[in-house]
């Protein structure tokens, strides 16, 4: 079995910070290594996981430094040729690691992505159509949205030497702007199987309190476009001037 590093960010989520550790223990497919990055939280995540303290290691950064900062940390901390991210408020299904690394290795990807059950509050609810999921090359088909939930990536660690790390200069959208580097430069599997299950548990996460995140991702895909214009295709061009034209006409009319 090839090793996989889990990463785990968490920032003042003492209330859910347990039950992701604990759906990571249960894997099928036992991961090498659990790196829980806590990012300046108000408590000391070793002492909530002082149960689990055998099984996991814990990096703390002494200040707050976002959610692309805790992930990279844990990227040059983890030493596996498979990383894989949950987030704090986030679980794994019991099969979700086997089931995926099985699936990249049949089917050769370096990247891959499963479907999620949504959970918010209190209830399950059916995700709305505007977020399907895509595989093979689908740099045309995620320029509207992020479509590629962080926890339920794996990325084979040599793709961070060819794309990069997180943008730590993103408070939101970080997920948005670096799959569009992975869709790039890869093909990315799309494993059509819900294995992760996403909670909203607050109101206030970071992306729900962003009133214009249509003009963050605007300026994301123009510096995207700007810095690869030459490695894009005829179709792949129209579709990013394109999809500009129309965040730039959504910015407009909310800013009148």
């Amino acid at each position: 079995m090839d090793d996989v590093s889990v990463i785990i960010p968490v920032y003042n989520r003492d209330y859910s910070l347990r039950d992701a550790v604990e759906s990571v223990l249960i894997q099928t497919y036992k991961p090498s290594e659990i790196i829980i990055i806590d990012d300046g939280s108000f408590f000391q995540a070793k002492d909530i996981l002082k149960n689990y303290k055998n099984h996991i290691k814990i990096i703390r950064h002494e200040k707050n430094k976002g959610v692309s900062a805790s992930r990279n940390t844990g990227i040059l901390e983890s030493s596996s040729k498979y990383i894989a991210f949950l987030d704090s408020d986030d679980i794994f299904l019991p099969e979700k690691l086997e089931l995926q690394i099985n699936f990249m290795k049949e089917n050769n990807y370096q990247i891959s992505h499963t479907n999620e059950f949504w959970y918010k509050k209190d209830r399950f609810i059916n995700q709305n159509k505007k977020s399907k999921r895509y595989g093979g090359k689908i740099l045309d088909k995620i320029l509207d949205k992020c479509r590629v939930s962080p926890s339920s990536l794996i990325v084979e660690r040599k793709v961070f030497e060819k794309c990069g790390l997180f943008d730590e200069t993103l408070d939101v959208c970080e997920d948005y702007e670096i799959s569009l580097r992975f869709a790039l430069h890869y093909e990315i599997g799309y494993l059509d199987k819900n294995l992760i299950i996403k909670r909203a548990i607050e109101e206030n996460s970071l992306s729900a309190a962003i009133n214009h995140i249509e003009y963050i991702r605007y300026n994301i895909l123009k510096n995207f476009y700007e810095k690869y214009e030459d490695r894009f295709n005829r179709e792949e061009k129209e579709a990013l001037l394109c999809e500009l034209q129309r965040k730039n006409s959504i910015i407009k009319e909310n800013f009148r």
